[in-house]
């Protein structure tokens, strides 16, 4: 009786090989992005700040359209020029509004934060699971760490100093733990 004989697994070339590794890493973080997005999409600046219909042209019209009128100073006068009626301020229409604005936009920027940061965990877990292609696992954990670099990326501004320290230490931490369980030589 004659055994039955397994054909070897193709090998691909090099190329082709990153080719795939790099596509599942950036079409992984272009979905992340695409879920996060329709999860928290971003405030609409309109909706906090509507533009003008009418520019105000003094300190009532623009209280009344919700900006902050700034008077120009005066203007030095000299005897040959001829006086001209001139606008006397500006209305700061956003002054008022931009508030509100920033803090809704940095909340979003958390919610973006979080989201990223557990779909990222989550790719790099599945990463680090034998699943029968390495390039597949390897695509998946090189795309968690990048979604995890724009999660903290995107919220970095917001972020204070003390979580930003925080941010990086468990980040580091994180790694180091992967590579050192994963990686023994």
């Amino acid at each position: 009786m004659e055994t039955p004989t397994i054909a070897p697994a193709p090998h691909h070339p090099k190329f082709v090989r990153w080719a795939l590794l790099i596509g599942i890493v950036v079409i992984l973080n272009v979905f992340f992005f695409v879920v996060e997005q329709i999860a928290f999409p971003e405030p609409d600046y309109a909706a906090y700040c509507p533009q003008p219909v009418i520019q105000a042209q003094n300190a009532a019209a623009c209280d009344a359209q919700g900006g902050i009128w700034t008077e120009y100073p005066p203007q030095p006068t000299s005897v040959a020029t001829v006086p001209t009626k001139e606008v006397a301020g500006y209305c700061d229409y956003y002054a008022k509004c931009q508030a509100p604005y920033e803090a809704a936009l940095g909340q979003q920027h958390l919610y973006a934060f979080i989201l990223m940061t557990v779909l990222g965990v989550i790719a790099l877990a599945i990463g680090l699971v034998p699943i029968g292609s390495s390039i597949v696992s390897s695509g998946l954990s090189y795309g968690g760490v990048l979604a995890l670099i724009i999660g903290a990326m995107q919220y970095w501004g917001d972020a204070g100093n003390w979580l930003r320290l925080g941010i990086s230490a468990v980040a580091l931490g994180a790694l180091l733990y992967i590579g050192w369980r994963r990686f023994r030589d």
